[in-house]
């Protein structure tokens, strides 16, 4: 557990969150030294936590500089995105979020957060992201993605290259093919067409992003969505 970001603080505690990761901990200490723990004697200074978040060496030493302090945080990659309460896809990309998982975009299991080192997870809701054209869900309490939700853009007219490879058992044309721009995506994809879904009745898996382009929440279809590989 992180050090508070507010309110009274404990020498001993801030001493147990270098020494345990738990400013919490039971355990015990002596000769507890702002100034040791200020300059890393007692533990090197996490640098992945915001310069606001840590200590800065230099005298006179604050306790007050540990606000925040998480020794054991982990960096974050940074990602554009806008998140909606509602899966709604955006027409624009507005904010700089951050995951902790190992990809350039989070995944199921990945916690999000609106800062590189905060020790808050962002709040629930639907993270809209560039060229995946997917989003994230993430936990009202933890931040962690709990599912993907994809919403590609799905008009016969922004494809080419375009296969008929079968169909599902909802009976929806399965298809490869190619994105003209490859701002919808890169390389082979399997989906299916707006004008498929229209004529066979699905017209409430359409939905109008704000540009006019017509999207499919594959959430609720039997139609897969990703990219492929052709040998």
């Amino acid at each position: 557990m992180a050090v508070p970001a507010s309110g009274n603080l404990s020498l001993r505690g801030i001493r147990a969150e270098i020494g345990t990761n738990n400013y919490n901990s039971s355990v015990g200490y002596t000769n507890v030294s702002l100034s040791s723990m200020s300059v890393g004697t007692n533990g090197t200074i996490n640098t992945n936590n915001a310069s606001a978040d840590r200590p800065n060496g230099t005298a006179p030493h604050n306790m007050s500089e540990f606000y925040s302090y998480d020794h054991d945080a982990v960096g974050r990659t940074s990602f554009e995105s806008i998140r909606y309460a509602t899966a709604t896809c955006p027409a624009t990309l507005l904010t700089t979020h951050y995951h902790d998982g190992s990809g350039t975009y989070p995944t199921t299991g990945d916690v999000i957060y609106d800062t590189a080192a905060g020790a808050a997870p962002s709040t629930s809701g639907y993270y809209f992201f560039s060229q995946s054209q997917a989003a994230v869900i993430t936990d009202k309490t933890n931040g962690v993605v709990v599912s993907i939700y994809t919403c590609p853009r799905s008009e016969r007219r922004l494809k080419h290259n375009i296969e008929l490879i079968g169909e599902s058992p909802m009976g929806i044309p399965i298809y490869h093919f190619d994105y003209k721009d490859t701002k919808n995506g890169v390389g082979r994809f399997i989906g299916t067409m707006v004008d498929d879904l229209e004529r066979l009745g699905f017209k409430n898996v359409l939905f109008t992003h704000c540009d006019g382009d017509v999207m499919v929440d594959y959430d609720m279809i039997d139609v897969p969505f990703h990219n492929v590989t052709i040998w």
